[in-house]
């Protein structure tokens, strides 16, 4: 029996052990307000738990809920790379659409850079590096 690669999962608890592509864009696609989050952690490198890419939804702006009209929405994407010296933030703002190119994709070719270990990943958004103060 092989050893799974990738787990994914999200604040519902659901996980999918090596998810495919489409698993993935399902999972980020479903986030709302009561399922805020989801991550992507990878099962093959050491040490385990330091591999991951976590996405945040975050609705901003007056919502109204009674209001058949679309939400705004920016996503937080983190991704660590072996510790907390290689812990990267990013904030996907409206301002990245452009040309019929929307927030999800954009959120989702982030996801497979990731994934492919494109080293691209880090030219596609502004990166910060995160740093957590004891």
């Amino acid at each position: 029996m092989a050893t799974s690669t990738l787990r994914a999962s999200d604040a519902n608890g659901r996980t999918l052990d090596d998810p495919t592509d489409t698993q993935v864009h399902d999972l980020f696609a479903d986030l709302n307000a009561r399922r805020p989050f989801a991550v992507v952690e990878r099962l093959d490198r050491e040490p385990a738990g330091q591999f991951y890419f976590q996405l945040h939804l975050d609705y901003v702006g007056d919502q109204n809920p009674d209001a058949d009209e679309p939400v705004d929405v920016d996503y937080d994407i983190e991704f660590r790379a072996g510790g907390p010296d290689q812990h990267y933030h990013a904030r996907v703002t409206g301002e990245y659409s452009s040309a019929g190119t929307d927030l999800a994709y954009i959120v989702y070719t982030v996801y497979r850079a990731w994934r492919t270990g494109d080293p691209q990943l880090k030219t596609l958004l502004p990166w910060e590096l995160l740093t957590f103060d004891n």
